[in-house]
């Protein structure tokens, strides 16, 4: 978290590029994320969101995500912010329900973005496990984004398992006691790795108030280099850690 952020326009980017450039995307730079009368996504409104991740639909979906808060007034009620670490909840399902598991690594999703009426016509595919282990069995990528799963392309054989695997899934990270809960002020920065964590939103009304972010993307790779070059150049004799983008170290 970053405190102190002047509240005004695109500043979120300036602190991002203290770490590396922004990285651009179907939203542009940077984005606001308030409520709209007619949304071209769904965080555009004060709808509640649940746990995903952004932009899955990528090949590489943005490494870490940055959120400033420019207005958060005080009768704003809701709105909060939610956190949780998708790789310990995949081992909580791993350790609770070990086929379940096995399915969600072995039968892959299918995620996508199709939008024409927007400034910038989108028609985006891919398909990937939720769940991805490297050769020693180690969680290296996990993705989840049920606002944007598209028809399964499986054999039959694989849907029902695969739907049961995914409402426990579901369910475990719904009940879960490790989320992280906050309702940002105005002039903070949260930032956090879009291809680790998940986030949601509870829903919130302003009848009076606002609720004003704006937000932008950093590559998991620029963002892995310069931890990696400044671990290098002061000698620490380390790697950076894995960062959830499915490399088998």
């Amino acid at each position: 978290m970053v405190t102190g952020v002047p509240c005004e326009d695109n500043e979120v980017a300036k602190v991002a590029e203290l770490i590396a450039p922004v990285q651009r995307t179907i939203y542009g730079k940077v984005f606001d994320v308030m409520s709209v009368p007619k949304p071209i996504n769904i965080a555009y409104s004060s709808t509640k969101l649940g746990f995903h991740m952004d932009l899955v639909y990528y090949e590489s979906p943005p490494g870490l995500q940055l959120l400033h808060a420019l207005r958060f007034d005080l009768e704003v009620e809701g709105g909060e912010s939610i956190f949780l670490d998708a790789h310990y909840m995949a081992e909580v399902l791993r350790e609770k329900y070990p086929h379940h598991f096995k399915t969600l690594v072995r039968v892959p999703a299918s995620f996508q973005k199709i939008h024409f009426e927007r400034d910038w016509p989108v028609y985006m595919q891919y398909q990937r496990p939720h769940i991805v282990v490297n050769s020693l069995n180690e969680v290296t990528c996990v993705t989840w984004a049920p606002a944007f799963e598209a028809p399964l392309h499986v054999p039959e054989e694989d849907v029902k398992p695969y739907y049961e695997a995914y409402h426990v899934f579901a369910r475990l990270l719904e009940e879960s006691d490790a989320k992280l809960r906050h309702r940002l002020q105005p002039g903070e920065c949260v930032i956090f790795n879009n291809r680790r964590m998940l986030h949601a939103r509870d829903a919130y009304t302003q009848d009076t108030g606002s609720r004003h972010l704006q937000g932008c993307y950093v590559n998991i790779d620029e963002f892995k280099n310069k931890v990696q070059v400044m671990m290098t150049k002061r000698n620490t004799g380390q790697f950076a850690k894995r960062v959830g983008n499915q490399c088998q170290f």
